[in-house]
């Protein structure tokens, strides 16, 4: 199959959906994920308009088993994956931390940090057993600042650049590429949720100042760049929607740490 087999975590609403409707129109096949029935339909239906090819399934990241599960369903029918995605992504704990809900809290540890875990886990194996692939992890803001009354989701994002950089380096002598990428501000449900609830808009108000609609179609713009390997030596290290490949590069030579968490 010449076509590259691409799998996108919260595929339903926000970037995923960005995404997955992005590389249907390219020469991929998409099989996006998420847990609401009527969203994964709609979307499967915008899909289906470019090829009958492409698929959206119901997955719940948290659970390991039904990431097995899925996985298992991917390889039966395509016989390989090529491009694992973990784009799902959680922020209920808006607020500060000493107010905040627990579940809220812990929702966005379990979907953002154990979620990643989950499926780079499973993917990793099936990626080394047929001896390539590249897992892109989505981060986010207070990756690389701090991200006052976004404690959950600051600190969850930034596990994943650390988690992204060891996964890395475990896998360095291997055809398994793992990039972390941070998509920038786009309109999903999730900053219109800070931007209209109420602890949002009390915390949080500025987000709406920082909004930048373009954003929606650069992030899938730049993961292609990923996909076609225009920065390689950026493995494990944390790239941005507003960077560009040869300055990236470019300050690489100049900083060996640069874009890790240091």
């Amino acid at each position: 199959m010449k076509k590259r087999i691409i799998f996108i975590t919260g595929a339903t609403k926000g970037i995923g959906r960005n995404m997955a409707l992005y590389f249907a129109k390219r020469n991929y096949i998409v099989i996006g994920a998420g847990r609401d029935e009527q969203l994964l339909n709609e979307v499967r239906q915008q899909l289906l308009t470019y090829s009958e090819e492409h698929r959206m399934v119901a997955m719940d990241v948290t659970k390991i088993e039904e990431v097995h599960t899925t996985l298992s369903y991917v390889l039966d029918t395509f016989g390989k994956i090529d491009v694992w995605i973990n784009n799902a992504g959680s922020f209920q704990a808006i607020g500060p931390t000493w107010e905040v809900g627990s579940n809220e809290f812990t929702q966005d540890i379990m979907t953002n940090v154990i979620g990643t875990y989950h499926c780079s886990s499973v993917v990793t194996q099936a990626m080394l057993e047929q001896g390539t692939g590249k897992i892109i992890n989505i981060i986010g803001g207070g990756s690389r600042t701090d991200f006052p009354y976004g404690n959950g989701y600051s600190t969850s994002k930034t596990a994943i650049a650390r988690f992204t950089e060891n996964l890395a380096v475990e896998l360095s002598d291997t055809n398994v590429d793992v990039y972390a990428f941070e998509p920038g501000l786009n309109d999903t449900d999730m900053t219109m949720h800070i931007r209209n609830s109420e602890a949002g808009k009390q915390y949080l108000s500025k987000v709406s100042e920082l909004f930048a609609e373009e954003k929606d179609v650069a992030a899938p713009v730049w993961i292609e760049r990923i996909l076609d390997d225009q920065v390689l030596a950026f493995q494990g290290r944390i790239i941005t929607v507003d960077d560009e490949p040869d300055q990236l590069l470019e300050t690489l030579d100049e900083r060996q740490d640069y874009r890790l968490l240091r």
